[in-house]
């Protein structure tokens, strides 16, 4: 365990010192990852489904704030459905509308949160973002994962029916209606999307609430109760709504999860329980009782610097000149050598 707060300490220091560098260079990760999912999964307008035009966008990203990051994958989006179908284009225009009302409306500052959520999906384990959600912010801050899961499933709906679209728009290129019907389906008929987005919901008040507790280990509690409850109530619902081949992911996503939700209470709230100190203090108005929990962290060495000068300011301070000192010079030579080497006076005599 010291060890790895020696390992905690030195990356904290590290960041502090290089973070102007650093946060640039985390944005154009995460930004050059998302862009290269969607041109993965929805690339369907070759010229700017590329990886320089990637790089690009990932460049513009790193300098500019993070909700700039979100403007941008929507607008690449809406370029690829367009290039599928306009009434595809649309439906994602008016979804996306709708989400960015509420997104700046409730939770403005959780651009990443929308971001990494369909991120997770992909890699899936999206089961941490409302656990991350509820031990990191406020409990609201779910609205942003909840908004990230909306455009994941519709966007997976859309690529599961492409090659449907595209031959709604040769054999009956007059009926719009039909390809409304199609992508407006993905949201409104999507029951596992309601499922998951209710499950999230729950989990993300629950650990908020958890972690809130004034009882020891509340963090760690909270990632359990969070994990406990998406894990039993997803796996209910998949067995009502009889979908099949979730389990397996469900499992290994749950106990990843649950790991990455260890290593945040690690960063974050590593408190040393075995110290705990109760402090009992008053004044004018109130008698106050206070539960101090401190936080586990490595002792600082102590290093001792001695100085030993050098012989030019010695010189300016003995006078060479004379070829011999009197009682008193010799007097004032020592204290001044013995000063400079922080060593006794009567050693010199």
């Amino acid at each position: 365990m010291t060890k790895l707060l020696e390992i905690k300490d030195q990356f904290v220091r590290f960041y502090g010192k290089y973070e102007t560098y650093l946060n640039p260079v985390g944005k154009f990760i995460l930004a050059f990852v998302l862009f290269e999912i969607i041109n993965t999964n929805i690339g369907y307008m070759e010229r700017i489904s590329t990886l320089p035009v990637a790089l690009i966008l990932s460049l513009i990203c790193a300098i500019l704030p993070m909700y700039a990051m979100i403007w941008l994958s929507a607008i690449v989006i809406l370029l690829d459905l367009y290039a599928l179908s306009l009434e595809v284009a649309l439906t994602a225009f008016l979804l996306y509308a709708v989400i960015f009302l509420v997104y700046f409306r409730f939770a403005p500052k959780d651009g990443v949160a929308a971001i990494l959520t369909p991120v997770c999906f992909k890699l899936h384990i999206p089961y941490i973002m409302p656990i991350g959600c509820g031990l990191l912010r406020e409990a609201y801050s779910v609205i942003s994962v909840v908004c990230g899961t909306i455009m994941y499933y519709f966007l997976a709906g859309i690529k599961q029916n492409a090659a449907t679209l595209m031959n709604v728009s040769v054999e009956e290129g007059t009926q719009t209606a039909s390809k409304f019907n199609i992508s407006v389906g993905q949201i409104l008929g999507n029951k596992e999307m309601f499922l998951v987005i209710a499950i999230f919901i729950v989990t993300a008040i629950v650990v908020y609430l958890v972690r809130k507790l004034e009882v020891e280990h509340a963090w760690t509690l909270a990632i359990i109760s969070g994990v406990l409850i998406e894990l039993a109530g997803l796996f209910v619902g998949y067995l009502v709504l009889n979908i099949s081949g979730k389990t397996l992911w469900l499992l290994i996503g749950s106990i990843l999860s649950m790991l990455i939700g260890f290593v945040l209470e690690f960063l974050f709230m590593n408190l040393d329980y075995a110290r705990t100190e109760r402090v009992q203090f008053e004044d004018d108005d109130y008698y106050y009782y206070v539960k101090a929990v401190p936080k586990k962290m490595v002792a600082s060495k102590e290093v001792t610097v001695k100085h030993f000068g050098n012989t030019a300011n010695m010189g300016k301070r003995i006078d060479h000149s004379k070829s011999k000192l009197t009682n008193e010079q010799e007097a004032t030579s020592r204290k001044v050598i013995a000063k400079e080497l922080d060593i006794d006076e009567d050693l010199l005599k």
